[in-house]
């Protein structure tokens, strides 16, 4: 079995354990029992129709096919999305987003809870960095979120960026498609720990809760543009350290430069993940922002924009995919590196050279 056709889902947290098993074709597919993980390899073998019916059907299995084809870009994929795509926006997608080590997993985990016991279905997409060097990732985030990890309503998919910027991976889209075909009424994504300027969830979220915690920066820190500024929600978590006042103050001060008159006033909640206080605040602020874009008849607005994005995103991928896969085959790159270290031509030149070879875009200087 090749790479691409196996997918390992994790490693078996508990000894002792039954596991059921069933045969397809000629691959065994583990399930985990309770709380227990085991290794399992993803039978690539289905067929479209089998994968869009369990999808449909909600079945966690086919859900993970298809989001393995959809991180492998594979032509399947996009033929499955097509037929899968339903009126956009059936599911609220909440972002929730932050610096590394604020707690983003663990409010993550008690936000699901509290959306569990309102008897809604949930999916989470957690998105964790590739390494530049190796190509791996952790995806850790889900470990912390076995505490809730057992539930049939419940649907967790771990992610890598695979190199995409901007604190969400290229299959993010396409992840929230197939929980939206799932029934996922509330879709949680959450981010990589952000820097600054990285703001892609606000192109597919309806509501962003960006976390912090107490001692991040002063107050001109606080006045930078970009990831400080798309918060709907602002969670100050671990609210028991000192600095929570301080942290709060400069949030404020941030709200009142930026807010105008009749806009949404972002709501700023005191958190402790890890002992679940604030989080019913936090709910709170959650549902009051839904509220305030239904009134103001924003949800439309969001996904025309978020549609707009995603149509960009497309079209741009699938260039920059016809153009490397032509160039690196042929090996045109690597003459024209030779060339460009020679100082015979210079990159502004390949590039524009590439592109006429491409036969996607004609220029005419």
């Amino acid at each position: 079995m090749s790479p691409g056709e196996r997918r390992v889902l994790g490693k078996q947290r508990s000894e002792g354990h039954a596991v059921d098993s069933c045969l397809v074709g000629k691959k065994k597919i583990i399930q985990s029992v309770g709380d227990s993980m085991v290794e399992a390899y993803l039978p690539m073998n289905y067929s479209d129709d089998y994968i869009i019916t369990g999808v449909r059907q909600g079945d966690k299995r086919c859900a993970s096919v298809l989001m393995s084809l959809i991180e492998d870009e594979s032509d399947r994929a996009e033929a499955c999305l097509r037929r899968l795509r339903t009126v956009a926006g059936t599911s609220y997608v909440l972002g929730i987003t932050g610096w590394p080590g604020v707690g983003k997993s663990t409010v993550i985990s008690k936000i699901a809870r509290s959306f569990l016991g309102e008897s809604k279905n949930v999916g989470i997409i957690a998105i964790d960095p590739t390494s530049p060097f190796s190509g791996g990732s952790l995806l850790g985030d889900r470990e912390r979120m076995k505490e809730i990890d057992g539930d049939e309503r419940l649907f967790i998919r771990s992610a890598a960026t695979r190199g995409h910027t901007g604190g969400i991976c290229y299959a993010t889209r396409g992840f929230i498609a197939v929980m939206e075909a799932m029934g996922k009424e509330i879709i949680i994504l959450e981010t990589v720990g952000v820097g600054q300027n990285q703001v892609s969830v606000i192109q597919v979220a309806d509501t962003i809760v960006l976390v912090l915690i107490p001692g991040m920066g002063d107050y001109l820190q606080s006045l930078k543009a970009g990831v400080l500024e798309i918060g709907d929600i602002y969670a100050v978590n671990k609210s028991d350290r000192e600095g929570t006042s301080q942290t709060i103050a400069d949030l404020e001060c941030l709200i009142s430069l930026n807010c105008h008159e009749n806009e949404w006033k972002p709501a700023i909640v005191r958190t402790i993940g890890t002992t679940g206080c604030g989080i019913e605040d936090l709910m709170e602020a959650v549902r009051q922002h839904r509220q305030y874009l239904c009134e103001h008849n924003l949800i439309l607005s969001k996904r025309e924009t978020q549609i707009k994005s995603e149509i960009m995103e497309i079209i741009k991928s699938r260039i920059i995919n016809r153009i490397t896969r032509t160039a690196f085959l042929n090996g045109t790159i690597d003459k024209y590196v030779s060339d460009v270290c020679a100082g015979s031509i210079d990159t502004y030149e390949v590039a524009d050279e590439i592109l006429r070879q491409s036969g996607i875009l004609k220029l005419d200087r």
